[in-house]
């Protein structure tokens, strides 16, 4: 394989660096007869790391990710010949527990400030999910342990950690809207489906906290498409499930479903 070739056909500097880690980890795995995991992927990289392996024909792969309909997710790689059932399992869940009931609940964005402050890279975490009084942490086996003995609080609150088999956890729920924009540019159809104004999903968009499809985009103008994601940090994420035709003073009706 030509890999310049491969490469030159990203124009972004992390994806080729993704693309050569993926290459170098085939090459290994043709070469040794043995398996290689990547770090956890988010969406957008697990497509572009999926082309790259149905094109090689020595080597096979599944994912891992340790929850259901999860994000964030590891790509085993190994060698046609080598028994899948043999590799061990590349990710731990963690369970963390806090007490103090008098405390605001625990944020998302306080597990990744307070476990990548410990040492540990975003690669090394798949998803995070939180629950009433307490949260789940998938991160690569390797960290597990390091964040087991090293974490003992999520910003000022303390908690308490182990290593479970398995997440318990309450099904996601979702709410549909059924609505109507003058446009399908990405503020509107966030102000539709975050119920805020225009003018606050142009900040939003314009400060770098909305991702479409997982990729950030900050042009307001951006017109989306059916079935595209749109994730804010802080507030969750949206799909654009269906673009449903125009009425009658030609707005058009579309379909989101949020996730709450």
């Amino acid at each position: 394989m030509d890999r310049s070739k491969v490469t030159e056909k990203f124009a972004d500097y992390d994806d080729r660096l993704l693309v050569n880690k993926i290459l170098d980890a085939v090459e290994y795995c043709e070469k040794n007869f043995t398996y290689k995991a990547t770090t956890f992927l988010d969406p957008r990289q697990q497509k572009l790391v999926e082309g790259l392996l149905q094109k090689e024909k020595s080597i096979k792969y599944y994912t891992e990710s340790g929850v259901q309909d999860s994000e964030r997710k590891l790509y085993i790689i190994y060698n046609e010949d080598y028994a899948a059932e043999d590799i061990e399992k590349q990710y731990s869940i963690l369970e963390f527990t806090w007490y103090s009931k008098s405390v605001k609940k625990p944020s998302h964005r306080d597990f990744l400030g307070s476990i990548i402050g410990a040492g540990i890279k975003r690669e090394m975490l798949g998803d995070i999910i939180l629950e009433d009084d307490k949260a789940f942490v998938v991160c690569s086996e390797e960290v597990s342990e390091y964040i087991l003995y090293n974490i003992e609080r999520i910003g000022s609150l303390p908690v308490k950690v182990q290593i479970v088999e398995h997440a318990d956890i309450t099904e996601e729920k979702e709410k549909t809207i059924n609505t109507t924009v003058a446009s399908l540019r990405l503020d509107g159809i966030i102000s539709a489906g975050f119920g805020i104004s225009r003018t606050k999903a142009a900040e939003l968009i314009k400060s770098g906290r909305v991702r479409i499809n997982w990729e950030e985009k900050d042009v307001t103008s951006k017109v989306i498409k059916q079935s595209d994601v749109i994730s804010i940090r802080g507030k969750g994420r949206i799909i654009l499930e269906e673009i449903a035709g125009n009425t009658k003073k030609d707005k058009i009706r579309i379909v989101i479903k949020k996730f709450v």
